[in-house]
């Protein structure tokens, strides 16, 4: 059985960045049996290769590379430059809370602990494809002050429509704003806003939340006006301007 892709033509193309051989080839040969096709490689240099001649539509990504680590790769190809925006997932041994917290920030949607059974990884695949396909209507929002371009990640100041210039944000920050223009007019909780980012039930620290939207807030803050209200105790309001 070929799976396809949302255009119904392309058999959907796996990115398998694993330096273990026997583990690299089993995945791939697993995954392959259920009708993906997969690119295996070894290093983070092979990977950006990869991306840079080859459309992939998910990456399964190791930590602990020969190269580079996984946290610094994932900023790369979240980057300008190579501009990949699929689903990432994150499988690692490394199962302590501040690598899967950092692997969300810089831009990971899911993070898989080795050793795990291979259902569960077809699962996770499945469910990150799906939800990429739900949310690929996103492109470019228009606000009275800036826009919001969801394919490439980037948010520029805007006037009249015309674009004025880049607001860099972290990986972070753009998801948090992603969040909150999702669901504009309406006040997000804490704990659900910390779930959709750092995919974790716990609420943990919430100053680690506040911290990143008040960065959030300090960079869209123009002429006096804040677009994001906190609701103190209780969450954050986007202003639908």
């Amino acid at each position: 059985m070929n799976i396809e892709t949302n255009g119904g033509n392309n058999i959907i193309r796996i990115l398998l960045i694993e330096d273990d051989n026997d583990l690299s080839m089993a995945t791939a040969m697993g995954l392959e049996q259920r009708g993906y096709s997969v690119d295996a490689v070894y290093t983070g240099a092979a990977a950006l290769e990869t991306l840079e001649h080859e459309r992939i539509d998910l990456i399964l990504l190791d930590v602990m590379l020969p190269d580079i680590e996984g946290h610094e790769l994932i900023l790369q190809m979240r980057s300008d430059r190579v501009g990949y925006i699929g689903p990432i997932i994150f499988m690692s041994c490394l199962a302590d809370s501040s690598n899967i917290v950092d692997a969300f920030r810089n831009g990971g949607n899911d993070y898989i602990v080795k050793p795990a059974k291979f259902e569960a990884l077809v699962e996770r695949i499945e469910t990150n494809l799906a939800e990429q396909r739900q949310g690929k209507p996103m492109g470019k929002f228009w606000y009275k002050r800036f826009m919001i371009d969801h394919p490439k990640r980037v948010v520029y100041r805007a006037e009249d429509g015309i674009v004025k210039e880049k607001i860099p944000l972290s990986p972070t920050e753009y998801s948090l704003l992603k969040e909150l223009t999702a669901h504009a007019g309406e006040v997000i909780l804490y704990k659900q806003l910390y779930k959709r980012i750092w995919k974790l039930d716990d609420l943990g620290d919430v100053r680690t939340l506040m911290v990143h939207v008040s960065n959030l807030k300090r960079k869209l803050h123009l002429n006096g006006t804040d677009v994001i209200s906190a609701i103190r105790g209780v969450g954050y309001l986007f202003q639908d301007l």
